[in-house]
């Protein structure tokens, strides 16, 4: 098997028709839930599962070129979660984009309760959390029937806190690194609390050792064809043992399962003449379905390089792109959440963290929905100077401009 070139790496943390195998036995096991999945569960996992599709094809359209690592599960819960404050034709896009049109909210609520409790448990041999919390800006009037739903369905923690205060960053940064098992220690700076009259965050962590380990004897310096072309430098891990595997003109394609074989690595590798953003432009239910419905087990000589990787985006745009554009500006309706207040999503961020090695993944990710507050009649305006400007220093009278000037870095020495 020749070297491989660069691959599209997916997390499936739902639960997709895998198998595993093991180390003293080759034949492959099916995997057999504990219970049989509820109609408003298989609603929610087909909404998610074509959420995360999307939104993945997004990304990579809007990060050529770049290492991606995303957990649409933990933007799907965050949002989610949000969804329950919003309104009207805000509540309709944010739902249309997390593709829940088929559940009704109290449905999906409950599918997302239901769901976490079962991935969370369901394989002995894998660690998964969930945790979800809220963070309010002092005397904050909230809607109650909001906070209750997300106690409720998501576990969601409120607390009040002085978003004046830089301290209040550290607190919400300690409450993600705490529940990212420390693999994500800020998501916030006290600046980006500025103007905040709500976080509402997301944290998902996830470890799981390979069914069939990589022998770390085995593992050995080569190289790896970068997507300009380039060669870089790589630590090589080989196994060769049955596994499910899958290819056809355009790519090859294998899972590797954790632990008892609920969760798996699915591995996509385009063949020479497709470029990896062709193959993720294909990712769309109907094809990913009939992928992982033609994999069969088979003997495999798998080579697959170690990696480590933290990834940070912004999802505005991403998100804006999908449909959800609403949600962002001054036309965004979140009287469910909060009353009487122009409240809109200033910022969707997303921060992950993956390690693959011989012994398995360790993963991690936060998402966080910062909700501010659009400047209304007589609610004066903010101006915070942050970013790079452009000043004038003039004289009134005559309309002289004396100097003019454009800061992109303020420098200051005694």
């Amino acid at each position: 098997m020749s070297r491989l070139q660069p691959a599209i790496v997916i997390m499936v943390l739902g639960v997709l028709a895998g198998t595993c195998h093991s180390p003293t036995d080759p034949d492959p096991r099916p995997v057999t839930l504990p219970r049989d999945l509820t109609s408003e569960e298989l609603g929610l996992i087909a909404s998610t599962d074509r959420f995360g599709l999307k939104l993945f094809r997004e990304v990579v359209r809007q990060e050529a070129c770049q290492n991606i690592f995303i957990s649409p599960l933990s933007v799907s819960m965050a949002l989610g979660m949000t969804a329950n404050g919003a309104s009207t034709t805000t509540l309709e896009a944010m739902r249309a984009t997390l593709e829940l049109d088929d559940l009704t909210e109290d449905e999906s609520n409950a599918a997302y309760q239901s769901l976490i409790e079962l991935l969370t448990t369901v394989d002995p041999l894998v660690r998964f959390d969930v945790a979800n919390s809220i963070w309010s800006r002092l005397g904050l009037v909230m809607d109650q029937d909001f906070l209750q739903r997300c106690a409720e369905f998501f576990a969601a923690v409120v607390e009040e806190v002085d978003f004046g205060d830089p301290a209040t960053a550290d607190l919400i940064n300690a409450w993600v690194e705490e529940n990212t098992n420390g693999k994500i220690e800020e998501i916030v700076l006290p600046a980006d609390l500025f103007d905040a009259l709500m976080v509402l965050a997301n944290a998902i962590y996830f470890k799981g050792t390979w069914t069939c380990e990589f022998d770390p004897e085995d593992t050995q310096d080569d190289v790896f064809t970068a997507a300009n072309g380039s060669s870089v430098p790589c630590r090589m891990m080989n196994l060769e043992t049955d596994l499910l595997y899958y290819a056809n003109e355009d790519f090859q394609a294998v899972d590797l399962p954790y632990g008892d074989g609920y969760f798996s690595m699915t591995v996509l590798l385009p063949r020479q003449n497709l470029h990896v953003d062709s193959l993720a432009a294909c990712l769309t239910p109907e094809n990913w379905d009939q992928w992982v419905n033609a994999f069969d087990s088979t003997e495999v000589y798998l080579q697959l390089p170690k990696f480590k990787l933290e990834y940070l985006l912004n999802m505005n745009d991403v998100l804006e792109a999908l449909g959800m554009g609403i949600a962002f500006g001054s036309e965004a309706d979140f009287n469910r959440m909060i009353p009487d207040r122009a409240a809109f999503i200033s910022e969707v961020r997303h921060k992950t963290f993956v390690q693959v090695d011989e012994e398995g993944t360790e993963a991690a990710a936060v998402t966080v929905v910062i909700i501010g507050e659009l400047a209304g009649p007589g609610s004066g305006n903010v101006m915070r100077i942050d970013h790079p400007f452009i000043f004038v220093i003039r004289e009134r009278t005559s309309g002289a401009l004396l100097f003019m000037g454009k800061i992109v870095e303020p420098v200051w020495e005694e």
